[in-house]
Parts: C-alpha cells; sequence; structure tokens
C-alpha cells in the first residue's frame, strides 16, 4: 500500500469514528431530552402504568375559577429500578391538592406520597408536587423530601378519561378518572 492509499484510509476510519461516537453522543442527547429532565439526570425508578381517580371540593364549572382541593389516587404498576430490576405487584400514588381550577383549567400544588410495591423493599417516597394543564395533557413535576429516594424529581404526564358531572352550576365535576401517558420517574443527578 502505498502512503497516499494509507493515508485515506486513516481519514475514512477516523471520520467513521467520529459520525459512529457523534451517533452515540446524539443518542444520549436525545434520551436526556425525551425524559423531559436537565441533562446529568438519569431516570432510576419509574412505573408504566398510574390509573385512578381525582375528587374536586367543590366540584368543578366550565369558565368558572375558584379555589379547589382536589384529591388525587392511583395505582402504580409496571415499576422498575434501575439497580434492582422489575419490582413485581402494584403500589399507591397519593396526592392532597389545592389551587384555581375549572373544568378546562387548572393549576395546583400540594404533597404527594408513593407507597412502592410491597416486593420492591422501598419506603414510601412523599415531597411536594404541582400539577399544571397543557393542551389537554396534566404535567407532574415535583420533589422528593423524604424516604425512598429523597431529593429525586419526579414527573408523569396523565389525561383525563371520564368525569362525574358536566360542569354546569347545577352538575359540577365532582370527579374523575384518569390514565396516565408518561411514566411516572424519579431521577437522580449523575453528572
Amino acid at each position: 500500500m502505498n502512503i497516499k492509499h494509507r493515508a485515506r484510509l486513516a481519514l475514512v476510519s477516523t471520520v467513521a469514528a467520529g459520525a459512529g461516537l457523534a451517533g452515540v453522543l446524539g443518542v444520549a442527547g436525545t434520551a436526556s431530552a425525551s425524559t423531559g429532565q436537565p441533562n446529568g439526570f438519569v431516570v432510576v425508578t419509574s412505573c408504566t402504568s398510574v390509573q385512578g381517580k381525582i375528587t374536586y371540593t367543590p366540584g368543578l364549572r366550565t369558565s368558572v375559577l375558584k379555589p379547589v382541593t382536589a384529591v388525587l389516587t392511583g395505582t402504580i404498576s409496571g415499576c422498575s429500578n434501575l439497580f434492582s430490576g422489575t419490582i413485581a405487584g402494584s403500589g399507591q400514588f397519593t396526592a392532597v391538592l389545592s389551587g384555581t381550577a375549572d373544568k378546562n383549567a387548572e393549576n395546583f400544588g400540594g404533597t404527594f406520597t408513593i407507597n412502592w410495591p410491597a416486593g420492591s423493599g422501598f419506603n414510601p417516597s412523599t415531597g411536594s408536587l404541582s400539577v399544571t394543564e397543557a393542551n389537554g395533557l396534566e404535567n407532574i413535576s415535583g420533589t422528593v423530601s423524604a424516604g425512598f429516594e429523597t431529593s429525586a424529581p419526579v414527573a408523569m404526564q396523565y389525561v383525563v378519561t371520564g368525569s362525574k358531572g358536566t360542569g354546569t352550576k347545577l352538575h359540577p365535576v365532582v370527579s374523575q378518572t384518569y390514565t396516565n401517558t408518561q411514566s411516572l420517574t424519579l431521577s437522580r443527578n449523575e453528572g
């Protein structure tokens, strides 16, 4: 092989390796962006299924914003942990919230408790969170203040699947059912 041919092979190899590295780095960047977590945060525990009910006091009315208390309960399953793997069974997610809301918009803050499936061996996680609505999607974000994964950011997204009440003065929405559209996640800052 002559020197020109070797130089071309070295250049092609370097470009290919660089493209491969860029692809790996690009995938890592995309994964971080898709989880909604800041750079350096890694999802360590997640539950793919969260379904339950939200009750409102007083009931929600259409286009009448007012102070409301909401209690959100749900069954969590499909859980896994980055270090211990799949977690069998189901647990419970509960949040007690207050804020201003009507049938079509809300802005809540409050506290939550996650009782992990019994087989996990994890202590309950408690903390504070907020719930905001955007284009029909309910976004939960918060932080664990005590228990399993203290200081971990918590995130989830859900949609309402049914309502009891129509939103009128005589028939306000007193409860709704929901299911998650993005997993319930707890993350750690690894970097």
